[in-house]
């Protein structure tokens, strides 16, 4: 008998992991939230107040929770460092997996990762990669294999979030592997699905600059960034990330081809809603990136439920995830050592005098 539900247990309640708690609990038809666990007091209460009043079982601990019975998914959405552990274990106990990005920022690890894979042919592993599901984005990608621009030559794609001075940034960003593997990855994998995910890095180089702040200079760091990569075939990914803008979050992408261009989000406004008056033209900027893609987070989940429940493949692959984090991880020792970066046609890294 095919199941009508697929009973999802969220790891981590932070930011991302009350969403995707939430998200399961009233937009995922497919989906029932069985579950969540965290070992931080004031999540358990957040819980408690939100979660368990619809029969959510909550936990301290995740080897409890995927121990549990009936248990077919997890979302996880618990600090970096415990991705890939919570990965495999769930894998070995075959429960599902949707991980926030980065599954790990150790490209060695990710490797094992996708052997492991190998040997648990039926349980599902995807990366959350967000920008995928968003309607604009799938649209643009939909029009580009239909013809639309005839072939794409050259990706262009900048990620702008306002500034923060309340100083929660940095310690984040002390310990996000730096602005290319944390953020600019997104970009990459969008690179990657309008491209095609078999395409291969060639060359690549990158630079940045501190604009405001500057205590990133004491982890290598830096709040304004450019990485341009050439890939294998002849095309060019073009890419900047700001951490300081004054407006909102400004996420925009151009792919230009042989017969034409697209553009995403040129304008970033966040309603239909414009002011005229003395002094203008004027509409509301998005203003943040939880704002820009709320619904596409909804439709990743819906996705990957369905997936789940029909034994279809997944939207993406744990290979483009490699490639990804391959060309995220080579960018941010560009960006350290001012070194350009060159692979061979097989996507490997070609290491000269030893480096």
């Amino acid at each position: 008998m095919t199941k009508v539900k697929a009973n999802i247990g969220v790891v981590g309640l932070g930011r991302m992991g009350q969403r995707h708690a939430l998200n399961i609990l009233h937009q995922v038809p497919r989906a029932k939230l069985f579950a969540v666990c965290t070992p931080a007091p004031h999540e358990i209460e957040w819980a408690k107040a939100n979660l368990v009043p619809d029969g959510v079982h909550v936990f301290q601990s995740f080897e409890e929770m995927i121990g549990t019975p009936g248990l077919d998914a997890v979302v996880i959405a618990s600090p970096t460092e415990l991705h890939i552990a919570q990965t495999l274990a769930a894998m070995q106990l075959e429960i599902h997996v949707l991980c926030e990005k980065p599954i790990t920022r150790d490209i060695s690890q990710l490797r094992d990762l996708m052997e492991t894979a190998k040997q648990h042919p039926q349980t599902k592993v995807m990366v959350g990669f967000v920008r995928r599901f968003d309607e604009n984005y799938m649209d643009a990608i939909q029009k580009i294999k239909s013809g639309a621009i005839g072939e794409p030559l050259i990706v262009r794609s900048q990620g702008a979030e306002k500034l923060d001075k309340s100083g929660f940034f940095i310690e984040y960003a002390r310990q996000s592997g730096g602005i290319f593997v944390d953020t600019v990855v997104h970009d990459i994998d969008l690179t990657l699905s309008i491209l095609g995910e078999e395409v291969r890095p060639k060359a690549l180089w990158a630079t940045g600059i501190i604009a405001h702040h500057h205590e990133m200079k004491d982890f290598k760091d830096v709040d304004n960034s450019v990485g341009v990569v050439e890939f294998w075939g002849g095309r060019i990914a073009h890419y900047y990330h700001s951490r300081t803008t004054s407006h909102g979050y400004d996420n925009c992408t151009d792919i230009i081809g042989m017969n034409g261009k697209i553009s995403i989000n040129s304008v970033p406004h966040s309603n239909r809603v414009q002011v005229s008056n003395a002094s203008g033209i004027m509409q509301d900027c998005t203003p943040s990136w939880i704002d820009r893609y709320r619904e596409a987070f909804v439709t990743e989940l819906n996705q990957f439920t369905d997936a789940i429940l029909d034994n279809t493949e997944l939207p993406m692959r744990l290979s483009a995830a490699y490639t990804g984090l391959k060309i995220a991880t080579a960018f941010q020792e560009s960006l350290e050592t001012g070194r350009k970066i060159e692979f061979d046609e097989n996507g490997d890294r070609i290491v000269s005098n030893g480096k």
